[in-house]
């Protein structure tokens, strides 16, 4: 006689980047071994690898993991967390500014109490992925995935993430009369296309990515060193998760 198979309940969110509703169960023991693996090497790429399999095994739908943007990432996990060890999760901060601290650090750190299904991606009204660098010339935008991030490692400056992201982000050239999608184009012409751009068209590129959705959360709290009420903006999956 085969053991039993118990019931696992099954949850639904708006995936923020295409806000499409996916569904998911929560970790089971497996998933936990997974990320108490991952905690113990106390390696980035460890838990992003942890993370992306907990992801892959907890959604019901079919999608790739590697494909999607960060903030997607950043928001599923949390979901995951929530619904699978609680909605609570203590954290400690350490603002800026101590009046009793020379204007430093606090130097003692506060426990803050957060609900993750609280926490929400934010977005820009005015961003978009679609920039017009003149009336007739535009470029469509695709938001930075796991893919692209792990070609960080390789890059030894700022200034060759900024292009490698950027580059690795445009989808599609167009004019009014054709589009050159992704696969059309060879690297030697994106760079010479992207080199041929005014300081001012380059900056829309780079506001894109600083307008981007992204995973925050405002905490109010009392400050233990001083007594202040304080307001911090938590943002990333690391801040949270630091104390997960």
């Amino acid at each position: 006689m085969s053991l039993p198979k118990l019931n696992v309940p099954v949850y639904e969110a708006i995936l923020p980047s295409t806000e499409s509703v996916i569904k998911y169960r929560p970790f089971l023991v497996k998933e936990e071994k997974i990320l108490m693996t991952a905690m113990e090497a106390e390696d980035n790429e460890t838990m992003q690898t942890a993370v992306r399999q907990i992801i892959a095994n907890c959604v019901q739908e079919k999608l790739d993991v590697d494909k999607l943007p960060t903030f997607d990432i950043e928001f599923l996990f949390l979901r995951l967390r929530a619904k699978s060890v609680g909605e609570e999760l203590t954290i400690g901060l350490q603002p800026w500014g101590c009046p009793q601290n020379d204007g430093e650090l606090c130097k003692f750190t506060t426990e803050v109490k957060i609900n993750l299904e609280e926490i929400k991606v934010e977005k820009t009204e005015s961003h978009s992925n679609k920039i017009m660098l003149t009336d007739g010339v535009g470029i469509m935008m695709s938001y930075p995935s796991l893919d692209v991030m792990k070609k960080f490692k390789e890059k030894s400056s700022e200034t060759e993430i900024g292009m490698t992201l950027i580059k690795d982000s445009i989808s599609m050239i167009f004019t009014e009369e054709e589009t050159h999608e992704k696969d059309s184009f060879s690297e030697t012409e994106l760079d010479e296309f992207i080199d041929s751009l005014t300081s001012d068209q380059f900056v829309k590129l780079r506001e894109f990515f600083d307008t981007m959705p992204s995973l925050k959360h405002t905490a109010k709290y009392t400050c233990k060193t001083c007594g202040e009420e304080k307001e911090t903006t938590i943002q990333g999956l690391d801040s949270f998760f630091g104390s997960a």
